[in-house]
């Protein structure tokens, strides 16, 4: 089992060329963003914004707008890169960054990666648009643009700010990040001129890889991370049979193109499932991963008779590495894909006993929360996906798609939704709502889950292989499912005898 790669391959300047070009190879969970996308059509390729409203005028809010994306490229100049190689070859493809060199190239790049559109704020229809565009966009006698920046001029003071761009690049917190300072810079009448920044230098803010950024290799990780990569997945229920859900239909009629659902839960609701959730030890991914396994097994038909037969693959393991991020690395603008996901799989045969909807539905949100725990806590854990990028097929065997529920957590906690700027009194942007997309080319749907002002936001998004009710029936039955958490079970017939107890503790 191998080891990270170490020393991790840093930035190098690519010899013989009279202007400078800085390269390193993709790693980590960069690398596995990558070869999803490039295998499977753009999957996973994502868009990401917001809309507000604003004291500024539509020309002010460009040019602001303009001049923070300009500096975003000198602090994040990840978001300038190419992305060279064979994704099937032995060797990872790798990323290509060519500082500026005079200000017209900056303009040059500005005109191609910054866009701004009239647009009647159908965000919906904005992005399932976008969703249907496969990257890299490929402008006239210019190099691909990866990563584009969409802002939207809407009516009476409504705009929207978008980004487009590959998962390798785009994971959710170092997104927000990223929006976070831009926002900043928007709404700062100090904030100087992109064009006055020194330029040819900002190559430096190009990211270190998940190991250097971590703190470097574990000393133990021959012994204690080997031994976690033997825990991957959990062996007995590998040779059981996988829940999923699939639509109706076999096959897209429009590659791209997807569909998105979206439930809103009111304040009052949303504070009830966050404080019964902690009473049993669990977090919103945890239960809501439980609720869409039962909704498999619903959708499925499958009877409790059958259930041993079949295991449920959680995707609540996906572990952000922006908290573990080591000084000197600024977590504001450490923009890159940087994660580690652990499968976490629960045999069904754990609730086949079970009687009581409620009580399955605890028992299994639980049982994701030990495994995540166990992996989660451990000392190892933020060079698991570093480590598995270098095994002998990490990039030669198929990709097998199939995801869950992905939690963005609180977009407050993540960046101010009122900004007032320097010297204003009131606020002068206001951000009303987010969206998260992906463009998608399998079957199988992914869920979104984030709270933002106070309500819980529950959103599912599938290719249009599927039928809008049927998604629309799979996310109430998720949703349905969670709420069972809210039920006390004194209200509730008796269990079985069989029912195990459940570890259900006192609000933390």
């Amino acid at each position: 089992m191998n080891a990270p790669h170490y020393p991790e391959p840093t930035w190098m300047r690519i010899s013989g060329r009279k202007t400078p070009i800085y390269t390193r190879p993709l790693l980590g969970s960069e690398l596995f963003d990558d070869r999803t996308s490039a295998l499977l059509d753009g999957m996973t390729d994502a868009c990401v914004g917001f809309t507000f409203q604003s004291l500024y005028a539509a020309a002010e809010v460009e040019q602001r707008a303009r001049n923070a994306f300009a500096r975003l490229r000198f602090s994040c100049p990840i978001i300038a890169t190419d992305i060279v190689g064979d994704v099937s070859g032995p060797i990872p493809r790798s990323w290509v960054y060519a500082p500026v060199q005079c200000l017209s190239e900056l303009t040059r790049w500005m005109n191609d990666a910054f866009c701004t559109v009239q647009h009647d704020l159908n965000v919906n229809a904005f992005v399932e648009d976008i969703s249907r565009s496969r990257l890299p966009y490929q402008p006239q006698n210019a190099s691909p643009i990866w990563f584009r920046c969409y802002l939207l001029l809407g009516n009476n003071n409504k705009y929207g700010l978008y980004f487009h761009g590959p998962h390798a690049i785009m994971d959710g917190g170092p997104t927000l990040n990223a929006f976070a300072l831009m926002l900043q810079w928007m709404t700062n009448d100090a904030t100087e001129p992109a064009e006055n920044l020194l330029w040819g230098t900002e190559w430096h803010n190009l990211p270190l890889g998940p190991v250097s950024a971590t703190g470097g290799p574990r000393e133990d990780w021959d012994i204690a991370g080997v031994e976690l990569l033997k825990h991957l997945p959990d062996s007995e229920a590998v040779r059981t049979i996988p829940l999923a859900a699939r639509p109706f239909r076999i096959s897209e009629c429009a590659v791209g193109k997807t569909y998105r659902l979206e439930r809103v839960f009111d304040l009052a609701s949303t504070r009830r499932l966050v404080s019964k959730i902690r009473a049993i030890g669990c977090s919103m991914s945890h239960l809501f991963e439980a609720a869409y396994c039962m909704a498999l097994l619903a959708r499925n038909k499958i009877t409790p008779s059958m259930w041993n037969a079949y295991h449920f693959s959680g995707n609540s393991s996906a572990i952000s590495l922006i908290p573990h991020l080591r000084l000197p690395y600024d977590s504001r603008t450490h923009f890159i894909s940087s994660r580690t996901h652990i499968p976490i799989q629960i045999s069904m045969s754990e609730i086949s006993s079970i009687v009581s909807p409620r009580r399955q539905l605890l028992q299994i949100a639980q049982a994701i929360e030990q495994r995540y725990t166990r992996f989660a806590t451990h000392h190892c854990m933020p060079h698991v996906q570093a480590a598995r990028a270098y095994q002998p097929d990490a990039l030669s065997e198929s990709s097998d798609f199939e995801s869950s529920v992905n939690n963005v957590g609180s977009i407050e906690r993540r960046l101010p939704l009122s900004w007032k700027g320097s010297q204003a009194i009131e606020p002068v942007i206001e951000l009303e709502s987010v969206l998260f997309s992906v463009r998608l080319t399998s079957l199988a749907p992914i869920i979104h889950i984030w709270t933002m002002k106070g309500s819980l936001h529950v959103q599912i998004q599938a290719s249009d292989a599927w039928l809008e009710a049927d998604l629309q029936d799979l996310l109430d039955t998720i949703c349905s499912r969670a709420c069972l958490v809210l039920e006390d079970f004194s209200h509730n017939p008796p269990g079985h005898p069989s029912d195990p107890p459940l570890n259900e503790r006192s609000r933390l």
